[in-house]
């Protein structure tokens, strides 16, 4: 219906507005959806209708329950719970203890985060959530903020995951990539756009230096704690051991991991690494594996925590998760809305490729330029990542061959600015689930990241235009390094100072 209209953009417009505006993702969202009503249906009845549809459909959808999204809301409580459980029994105490005597640092807190998230490659709702779990108490006993732990989980799960072809997102593009390329398997093409892909590689990159020099920018000291409420009716025990946390998170790993491949082959029937990750079903693997992670966690912790003490837990963990899942909620409903009701994703596509067609600029500089901001708009404003690779994919191969100019360059500048968009936008699940792990609000990691964020972007935009005007993908990374590593050396020594820490 909106597909050839510019008033495709005002519902994902106004709800990122009214995030900055009002600090409220829920409210946002959700005017987002009524505002959507108003503009597809005529009487107030109709309207109350389609947001009433749309909400219900993310649990109930074409006749059929939607098993994955109860699935991921039920692994977000298990996990409250299971953290409580940790933090209740003294495990997260003990460790904190047994941390402090290692990780003397706020620089070395932040570095077990980082390569945390670069191991936990296999799927980037396992990561956000994991990593968080494994760094946040220690992320806190040096006093790095939540928003920092936040930007360096976002910024090692999709990132990380879409350069691992062995990974649930290198599954679900090569079932989307077959064919694009000619006389090339979908698996080659996808490794050899790993190399291209600029963004992901610069996003790496942009999280070590700020580490490394400690680079925090003003909006990062002005929006420490925004709206975090903690849930603590039950008080630590005195005396735990850091067994009481490393094996109920390390069975989380395992269990996830193995309910991963134990669902894609059922799914598949097929004993191929590729194919059981390509149908694996993600919400059921968290699930089941955090109920098995639970049980390890009661057992481990039985003569430690009283049967009556359990109901403060359950209460304390779901609450503390509460927030989460009504996000995801309102963020998946509008989903739908953004991509299929209102076709926004259509529209964006479409005018990138009318503008690549009138052939105005070179197309060898311009197409991977053009192609990288269309996708990274598409992300950004639809909040789904994935949904722009079915978008734009096939539109950037189409492209790069009308135009004769490099299909690997044009794959991998979609894929990039899939990522960015995704990772930048404040309706998208993985922003969501990162603030979760992080345990600080949706609102402050948007904000917070945002300029981090966008700066990797620029020098990642810049290295596509140089690397189509040089037909060179080694200049593109010579111009984004030297980019990347003035841009963070100004922010160190221009705008970065130490974190004034809220009491």
């Amino acid at each position: 219906m909106y597909a050839d209209s510019a008033l495709s953009l005002v519902v994902p417009l106004c709800v990122i507005a009214l995030v900055f505006i009002t600090r409220r993702v829920v409210l946002s969202l959700f005017v987002g959806i009524v505002i959507a009503g108003i503009m597809l249906r005529d009487s107030v009845f109709d309207i109350l209708k389609y947001i009433f549809n749309t909400l219900y459909g993310v649990f109930y959808s074409q006749g059929e329950v939607q098993s994955n999204a109860l699935y991921v809301f039920g692994f977000l409580i298990l996990l409250g719970i299971l953290t409580k459980i940790m933090q209740c029994s003294g495990g997260m105490n003990a460790f904190v203890h047994w941390a402090r005597e290692r990780v003397k640092s706020a620089r070395g807190a932040e570095f077990v985060a980082f390569i945390a998230g670069i191991v936990i490659f296999i799927d980037d709702y396992f990561n956000a959530l994991t990593v968080g779990q494994i760094a946040r108490p220690l992320n806190d006993a040096n006093h790095s903020t939540r928003e920092r732990l936040a930007y360096i989980i976002d910024s090692t799960s999709a990132p990380i995951c879409i350069l691992m072809p062995i990974s649930s997102w290198g599954a679900y593009i090569l079932g989307i990539m077959g064919g694009l390329v000619e006389d090339t398997s979908s698996f080659g093409v996808l490794v050899q756009s790993v190399w291209g892909n600029y963004y992901a590689w610069f996003a790496l990159l942009g999280v070590f230096l700020t580490i490394l020099w400690q680079i925090n920018l003003p909006v990062m000291r002005h929006n420490q704690g925004v709206d975090v409420q903690e849930y603590d009716d039950i008080k630590p025990h005195s005396g735990g051991n850091i067994w009481l946390l490393i094996l109920p998170i390390v069975a989380l790993i395992f269990f996830v991991v193995f309910f991963i491949f134990y669902s894609g082959y059922q799914s598949s029937k097929s004993l191929n690494f590729i194919e059981m990750l390509a149908n694996a079903q993600t919400g059921f693997s968290l699930f089941w594996g955090g109920v098995c992670a639970m049980a390890v966690s009661v057992l481990i912790a039985w003569n430690r925590i009283e049967l009556k003490e359990y109901p403060l837990i359950i209460k304390d963990g779901f609450l503390s998760m509460l927030s989460a899942n009504l996000i995801l909620i309102f963020a998946w409903a509008i989903g739908p809305v953004i991509k299929s009701d209102l076709q926004t994703g259509i529209y964006l596509a479409n005018l990138s490729k009318d503008f690549l067609a009138s052939g105005i600029l070179s197309a060898g500089i311009v197409t991977p330029i053009i192609l990288f901001a269309s996708a990274s708009f598409i992300a950004f404003c639809t909040g789904t990542s994935w949904g722009t690779f079915a978008i734009m994919l096939p539109i950037g191969a189409s492209i790069a061959v009308i135009n004769e100019v490099d299909i690997l360059l044009s794959i991998s500048a979609v894929l990039a600015g899939a990522v960015y968009g995704d990772h930048t936008s404040p309706i998208s699940d993985t922003t969501i689930l990162s603030a979760t792990g992080a345990g600080c609000s949706v609102q402050s990691h948007f904000v917070t990241q945002l300029p981090y964020a966008t700066s990797v972007a620029f020098a990642a935009l810049v290295s596509f235009g140089v690397a189509g005007l040089f037909e060179s993908l080694a200049m593109g990374y010579l111009v984004g390094l030297l980019l990347m590593f003035g841009i963070f050396y100004g922010y160190k020594h221009y705008l970065s100072k130490p974190l004034d820490f809220k009491e």
